[in-house]
């Protein structure tokens, strides 16, 4: 049967429930199937005299919130959760009863968890193939080459519910891993329903970045949600986590992470389906897709007042990669750090912002600019290609095209905003001015629009000086060699660049 109801209809249906079975004496079972749900708002109370099952389909479960604080929820026969899981899929999951054991996972042996102490100088050391019983509120990672409907048993004081506390670990081991592969911790939603992660009570997050990753496996990447001031989700991600779902926070240092009830959500529109929100950004943000071979990832560039260009707790969320490497992956680095998103304090003219790109798998890829940015119109964007020194107005042409090699350098472009004219143009120190000649004349062209102090000095072969003139803000220069014919070097000088160009006078 399938419950979306309020409290007073559901407590009337559990009566009837237990009625029939004192009448008939009769086995009788409370079920909520998938998409359904009951929940229970704090000061009421609900009593179940009977079996208690949850069901689930692919992509879809039901579920029950109780966000009660005071055991107003009583459950006296036996519950059953369930969840599927997808086949070849690796699944972060989580156990909604507290005596479930790592055989519930009946199609397979390979149930890890995450020990984030055992990273040293390799963040992939923290991995634990584990057998044996399932501690609540803790993440489980598992993959099965079947499908599986996996089936969480327990007596009805068994179903988690109530206040729990783990220990997160931020490890600084020698030699040490960078700052982005520390203080990962693999943690779960231990309730057969889902929790908001904005949730104005029940969470304790002062020991973590205010961010929370969950591993989307059909489509091979994370999704991210980052709440502090202001709230934002990456890859499409929510401020919502689905039923017994483990998900990954990153420690600021060693302490707890906590949950209660109150974070329980009342009704959201299926479990897992929830990745949608709708979104209205107050500054300016852009959003960028690496797009190939049927993958994408998103990565986000923000400017609000009181940030750093450093790393902000509760303002900016780490890079987590994709555990397949064939997947394309954008995000920005900052003196080793690896930004999913990065949030800086102001948009200043010719402000570039560097940002990698990194597959595993060579071919052919895009970056889009998402629907989502929220940008001035009068404010320039540009991407440049540094490895081959292109760049393009993304204004205007919004996607830009390239090929990959997995040997190309990662730190491959940079994001810029009110760039000058000679960024636009590609102009750099090392061709600022252009030199030539004809005749007895040596023309010199000014390419910046850099104001810049320097000499022009013209060398015979033999290293002597033949002529010097300063260097002119005139667009055009041109000297007058009155000497023989024959090669000539000609030393363009200023604090930004030295040029030197071979050129032949005819005289």
């Amino acid at each position: 049967m399938k419950h979306n109801t309020n409290i007073k209809q559901l407590i009337t249906i559990v009566l009837i429930i237990v009625l029939i079975a004192m009448v008939n004496t009769a086995f009788a079972q409370l079920t909520i199937d998938p998409g359904g749900l009951i929940s229970i708002k704090q000061g009421s109370t609900l009593y179940v005299g009977t079996n208690f099952k949850i069901n689930a389909i692919n992509g879809s479960s039901g579920y029950f919130s109780d966000q009660t604080t005071n055991g107003d929820v009583t459950i006296t026969g036996n519950v059953s959760v369930e969840r599927y899981l997808t086949a070849n899929v690796w699944h972060n999951v989580a156990s909604p009863v507290s005596s479930a054991n790592s055989g519930v996972y009946t199609g397979t042996q390979l149930v890890f968890y995450y020990d984030e102490s055992m990273i040293y100088n390799d963040w992939n050391f923290g991995w634990v193939m584990y057998s044996g019983a399932l501690s609540v509120f803790r993440g489980y990672d598992v993959y099965d080459s079947t499908a599986e409907l996996v089936d969480y048993t327990g007596t009805g004081n068994e179903l988690n519910t109530g206040a729990y506390s783990i220990g997160v670990s931020l490890t600084n081991s020698t030699p040490t891993e960078i700052a982005s592969h520390k203080g990962w911790n693999l943690v779960a939603n231990p309730y057969p329903s889902p929790v908001d992660w904005q949730a104005s009570s029940g969470w304790t997050k002062t020991s973590i970045n205010d961010a929370k990753y969950i591993w989307d496996g059909p489509n091979d990447q994370y999704t991210i949600w980052i709440g502090g001031g202001a709230p934002i989700g990456i890859n499409g991600g929510t401020q919502y986590i689905p039923s017994n779902q483990g998900f990954w926070v990153q420690a600021t240092s060693n302490g707890n992470f906590g949950i209660a009830n109150a974070v329980r959500t009342g009704f959201i529109t299926g479990t897992p389906d929830f990745y949608k929100s709708e979104e209205i950004f107050d500054y300016p943000l852009v959003s960028l897709v690496a797009e190939g071979d049927g993958h994408t990832d998103e990565t986000i560039v923000r400017f609000i007042e009181g940030t750093t260009k450093a790393f902000d707790r509760n303002w900016d969320a780490t890079k987590l990669f994709s555990m397949n490497p064939d997947v394309p992956q954008l995000y920005f680095e900052n003196k080793g750090y690896e930004f999913a998103l990065n949030t800086l304090p102001q948009i200043e003219d010719n402000l570039s912002v560097p940002l990698d790109f990194k597959c595993a798998k060579a071919g052919y890829y895009s970056i889009n600019l998402s629907d989502r940015t929220n940008l001035d119109p009068q404010i320039g964007l540009y991407l440049k290609d540094m490895l081959e020194q292109k760049i393009i107005d993304l204004k205007q042409e919004e996607s830009y095209g390239f090929y990959h090699n997995p040997d190309n350098d990662n730190a491959r472009f940079k994001l810029f905003f009110n760039p000058s004219p000679d960024v636009i143009n590609n102009i750099t120190p090392d061709n600022y001015f252009t030199v030539y000649s004809s005749g007895k004349k040596i023309f010199i062209i000014k390419n910046t629009v850099q104001e810049l102090n320097g000499e022009v000095i013209v060398y015979n072969l033999q290293g002597q000086i033949v002529a010097t003139s300063p260097v002119s803000e005139n667009k055009l220069m041109q000297l007058t060699i009155n000497e023989t014919t024959g090669y000539y070097i000609v030393r363009v000088q200023t604090s930004q660049s030295v040029i030197n160009t071979k050129v032949l006078i005819f005289n």
